[in-house]
């Protein structure tokens, strides 16, 4: 437990490193906006993002793994009101919970069954606040929330046909600080430090006959670090290619990954 905690405040360091730099332009902010960003217009890039999303989870005094591939359609607005970059973004993704025992129904379940499909929505923003030579800083926060829908398979090995129906849902919101590079023609690379929380539940119902009962495991993320590195690729005018990745440093096997396709108006 000690080991972790250690590791966990050396991914600190980053944080107050940036933000070293990040307190004395408060008083400078409007000045340096004045200088850049609000000289430029707003806009706006659409296209299609897919993502893999591997984070440890805690569930009652046991450790697991969420696994989860998302799909979804992304709208990225860029110096909206000459101070925000905010995405928005919808789709379908699986996620994959194996290995939850529940042993409070009538007959202690297993869960084995794969992936669940299910339609995450969130959104993503980004606020600006020192220009210095090239380089960017502000804060970033970030929200996204998965629904699963209802899995329904036959319970095997008994005299009579049982039924367990599957109903997982999650959430996850971060905050931090950013730091973006923008010297090159046509890349634009990025990182971030972030807070980060997991939580949700993992419904299971279970009939056999006469009996039936239901039992709700709580999900909780097992880090609260997180490190997103990646960059903005311009390919030509008008399209770009955004692959990210992002570490949980505390977290075992935890590692989430992105690659966008955008398009500007």
């Amino acid at each position: 437990m000690a080991a972790k905690k250690m590791r966990g405040r050396k991914f600190l360091w980053p944080a107050l490193v940036l933000l070293v730099f990040l307190v004395p332009g408060f008083e400078t902010q409007t000045e340096l906006y004045g200088e850049s960003e609000l000289n430029q217009a707003a806009s706006w890039d659409c296209g299609l993002r897919f993502d893999f999303f591997n984070r440890g989870i805690k569930r009652d005094e046991t450790s697991s793994t969420l696994k989860s591939l998302h799909l979804v359609a992304e709208a990225h607005g860029k110096n909206l009101g000459g101070t925000v970059d905010l995405t928005l973004f919808a789709g379908l993704g699986q996620t994959d919970l194996n290995g939850l025992v529940f042993n409070q129904l009538p007959i202690t379940l297993d869960y084995q069954a794969g992936g669940i499909n299910g339609l995450i929505i969130g959104l993503a923003a980004d606020w600006p606040l020192i220009y210095k030579s090239d380089f960017k800083l502000g804060l970033t926060a970030d929200f996204m929330t998965w629904f699963g829908f209802k899995k329904k398979f036959a319970m095997e090995g008994f005299v009579f046909p049982g039924e367990a129906r599957a109903e997982p849902d999650w959430s996850q919101a971060s905050g931090g600080i950013f730091a973006a590079y923008e010297g090159y023609e046509n890349a634009e690379p990025f990182i971030k430090v972030k807070i980060s929380g997991l939580w949700g539940t993992f419904k299971m119902t279970e009939n056999i006959q006469d009996l039936s009962g239901e039992e709700n495991k709580s999900l909780k993320g097992s880090s609260l670090m997180a490190v997103t590195l990646g960059c903005h690729l311009k390919l030509t005018d008008r399209l770009y290619l955004t692959p990210v990745a992002e570490f949980y440093p505390a977290s075992k096997s935890g590692l989430a990954a992105s690659l966008g396709v955008l398009y500007t108006f």
